[in-house]
């Protein structure tokens, strides 16, 4: 098997991998001063802090942070788009196929639009959340 023949194989493989296992995700951990705080993630109770969650990057998601005796404290987590991934795997795999540049410009534009179906060209931010938690007032 040729070396480029090699390289397309473990391309596409990669890619099956990532793509079989549904929308990528993105731990995010979390911290609040004071600790013990209950997280929820798109409203359903996902640790206590200091912890980490793990949301999927295709979609924004609520984070909501509560303690008693403090204020509530909710946030977006959003996802930022992040093509400069895509856009150099395009390019490897035009490359790769040994095609003109034209062919190669179409390749890159067919992977930004597949990682981006996927959530791949997206990253969470923020990437991690710190909080100071502010007693309720009386």
């Amino acid at each position: 098997m040729s070396h480029r023949a090699f390289l397309v194989l473990l391309l596409i493989s990669t890619l099956t991998i990532l793509t079989a296992c549904g929308p990528p995700k993105q731990t995010i951990p979390i911290s609040t001063n004071p600790m013990g705080a209950t997280v929820y993630g798109d409203g359903k109770q996902m640790c206590t802090t200091p912890c980490s969650v793990s949301f999927t990057r295709d979609t924004d998601h609520l984070l909501t942070i509560h303690k008693e005796g403090f204020e509530q404290v909710d946030m977006i987590i959003s996802r930022r788009f992040k093509p400069d991934e895509a856009i150099r795997d395009g390019i490897i795999s035009g490359i790769l196929k040994g095609s003109d540049p034209e062919a190669v410009g179409s390749e890159v534009a067919r992977e930004v639009d597949e990682q981006e179906r996927s959530g791949e060209a997206y990253e969470l931010t923020p990437s991690i959340v710190r909080i100071t938690l502010k007693p309720e007032s009386q």
